[in-house]
């Protein structure tokens, strides 16, 4: 099949209108699907005046990293299109292949900076392919196997890929009657890479065998894209519904059938970027949900923390705990710095409002069988009961600072005080770390 320009261009222009960009940014390898994005680009620009700027990341993975800097630097400037090197970190003990793709992306990030600016990358009809096969290797759900979207939103703006309609052979026809160069990087080769083996091997045999293969598969993706975007739609709209602020209601999640419940799951884990496998959702329900009413479960995703309590679950980061019954003393004016932060105690309404004596006013992580009684109740209890009375987290209340005097609770901040504003003769003000 022809590569139509035509196509397009209707599409790109399309785009434009409908998102309102004014400048177009080009993630540039040097390869052959990216100088023909970069060339198509070229020719758009010099049609409708769009800014356009291309971007090289360096990875340093290869000895001619260099070579292809230059090479993309010289086509640039030939077209007269601004360009620029960014250079990235990687770990060769790392999977490379994704570090390299989350580095770049990282990079690339830094240049649509506007809700009017695009990155465009050269993803085609072969790498939806590849990617859709790698999703089945690895058992992925209706959104892995929903493929690359065309379009999305992407740091302040959005990531377009202009090319999926379009295959390698198109591109390769194209960047020939264009008389286009292009760099050929040597890892392409190199089977021990899995797109590469797909590309090299497995590839040529299946459109050998099928020949409408590819044409076939892709058209099973958009299948899937379709019901996933309605999905989403739907799980968008009962979210809310089970969550209360930031937690996920667990009597409420109960009410839907078990299959909305592991979509809600997933939904709620995605708004923290978190993405569970089968396994471990299996275990959210059997050790989390499933645990003894008054156990303290806590399951690990990611470097987080998901736990329960009050029929609620709750994401949380792991963070260090204050050491319990160490007592700090706070004087008026002087700035007393620690790991949850900096405290000061003055007389400026600045902060929690403090009603206290002259006697030395600590600071203190932990004591929960002091009494303390807070402004408007009629009664002092231990805090503990009060925490209890709040619903106050078992996990939470450990890094919560209390301020003490003649070993009664003054102030559990973030919480409660023993004064109004109009009864307090002191304040004391908490900026968090």
């Amino acid at each position: 099949m022809v590569f139509k320009r035509s196509e397009f261009t209707a599409s790109l222009r399309q785009h434009i209108q409908q998102l309102g960009l004014n400048q177009l940014v080009l993630g540039l390898s040097g390869g052959l699907d990216s100088m023909v994005l970069l060339e198509l680009c070229h020719q758009h620009a010099q049609d409708t005046g769009i800014k356009l700027k291309a971007v090289y990341i360096h990875h340093g993975l290869s000895a001619n990293a260099d070579l292809w800097a230059d090479f993309c630097q010289q086509q640039c400037l030939k077209r007269h299109i601004a360009f620029e090197v960014q250079k990235v970190q990687l770990n060769p003990a790392a999977n490379i292949e994704a570090q390299a793709r989350a580095a770049r992306y990282s990079a690339l990030a830094a240049f649509v900076t506007t809700p009017q600016t695009a990155l465009l990358t050269a993803h085609h009809a072969d790498d939806q392919l590849e990617t859709l096969l790698l999703a089945l290797k690895r058992g992925a759900g209706p959104a892995g196997l929903s493929g690359i979207a065309a379009l999305q939103s992407f740091a302040a703006g959005w990531l377009l890929r202009p090319l999926l309609d379009f295959s390698r052979e198109q591109m390769e026809a194209f960047a020939k009657e264009q008389q286009l160069e292009w760099i050929e990087d040597e890892s392409n080769s190199d089977s021990r890479f899995d797109r590469n083996f797909l590309r090299l091997q497995i590839m040529p045999l299946l459109q050998q065998r099928w020949p409408a293969f590819r044409q076939n598969a892709l058209r099973s993706v958009t299948h899937i894209q379709q019901q996933q975007q309605f999905v989403e739609k739907q799980l968008q709209q009962l979210l809310p519904a089970v969550m209360h602020g930031a937690e996920l209601d667990l009597k409420l999640l109960a009410e839907q059938d078990f299959t909305t419940q592991k979509l809600l799951v997933r939904s709620w884990l995605a708004l923290s970027t978190l993405n569970p496998s089968t396994d471990w959702l299996e275990r959210f329900f059997a050790e989390l949900i499933g645990a003894k009413a008054d156990a303290q479960p806590l399951l690990e995703l990611d470097g987080k923390q998901i736990r329960r309590f009050a029929d609620k679950a709750y994401i949380t980061h792991s963070t260090e705990i204050p050491a319990a019954g160490v007592f700090v003393e706070l004087k008026p004016g002087q700035a007393v710095n620690t790991a949850s932060g900096l405290f000061c105690l003055n007389q400026q309404n600045k902060g929690m409002a403090l009603l206290v004596t002259n006697e030395p006013l600590y600071l203190v992580f932990g004591l929960f069988s002091l009494p303390f009684k807070p402004a408007g109740q009629k009664q002092s209890k231990a805090l503990k009961q009060w925490l209890k009375l709040w619903a106050v987290p078992p996990w939470q209340r450990l890094q919560l600072p209390l301020l003490v005097q003649n070993n009664q609770v003054v102030a559990v901040l973030g919480l409660a005080s023993n004064a109004g504003s109009e009864q307090a003769n002191a304040f004391v003000d908490w900026q968090k770390s």
